[in-house]
């Protein structure tokens, strides 16, 4: 069995250079992998490469509906 990588809320979040409110609701819709364990949350590290490097998905406002750049969004 291989060991998942795992990063904190935290971490996602600077990566995608957002919120980690942003990166919880990420995981509430499902757009990744998101896991609680002992009351902290954590983030797959292969779902987060897939989830920066799905083209189809450049700031076309899959979760951000904003009309306007607000810097949330990281997009």
């Amino acid at each position: 069995m291989t060991k998942v990588e795992k990063l904190t809320v935290a971490e996602v979040a600077t990566t995608m250079k957002t919120t980690p409110i942003n990166v919880m609701m990420h995981i509430k819709r499902g757009l990744l992998a998101g896991e609680e364990i002992d009351g902290d949350w954590f983030v797959a590290a292969d779902s987060l490469a897939n989830y920066l490097s799905d083209a189809s998905r450049a700031h076309k406002g899959s979760v951000c509906k904003a009309k306007s750049h607000c810097g949330g969004c990281g997009g």
